[in-house]
């Protein structure tokens, strides 16, 4: 086999050199430049200002809140409409603070695309982990369709070919 794949090389690449060559020429094609990354981490930051100066901050969110019987009260409507108002609540506030931590996420990436994960400090490595957990934490598999869909293509029979 890898006889076969040596001589099918051997008819692309006349020689060794021509190999390192071809090696490199792919290479320089998948590099990628820091500063292009540099210009995406701007955007992120910019973006992760925006969120955190507007109203949908997790944080201003959390001071926005009704109080209770503020939607009436001594009839199950109004509880009802008030459970739903603080579920909602509840779930824009955890969307914000998650949006926050992917945005810091993406942005920690680009920041290290350009030295490897191993040149990056030991503090910038323990706040990835940490959004890396807390992502986790909040993964709810019931809400994503691309888990729904990898659910029903395993579960779905395999035809003959």
């Amino acid at each position: 086999m890898a006889e076969e794949q040596a001589s099918g090389l051997a008819g692309l690449i006349a020689s060794p050199t021509d190999l390192s060559a071809a090696i490199m020429a792919q290479a320089k094609a998948l590099e990628v430049d820091f500063e292009t990354f540099k210009g995406y981490k701007k955007v992120v930051d910019e973006l992760l200002k925006k969120l955190g100066d507007s109203p949908a901050d997790d944080k201003k969110l959390a001071h926005g809140t009704l109080p209770a019987g503020s939607l009436g009260k001594g009839f199950a409507e109004a509880d009802a409409l008030f459970k739903t108002y603080s579920t909602v609540h509840e779930q824009l506030q955890n969307l914000s603070k998650g949006l926050a931590g992917q945005i810091e996420a993406l942005g920690i990436a680009i920041l290290t695309s350009g030295k490897g994960y191993e040149g990056v400090d030991e503090e910038t490595r323990a706040r990835m982990r940490a959004i890396v957990r807390q992502a986790e934490k909040d993964y709810v598999p019931e809400r994503d369709p691309m888990a729904k869909q990898k659910k029903d293509a395993e579960h779905k029979p395999k035809g003959k070919i």
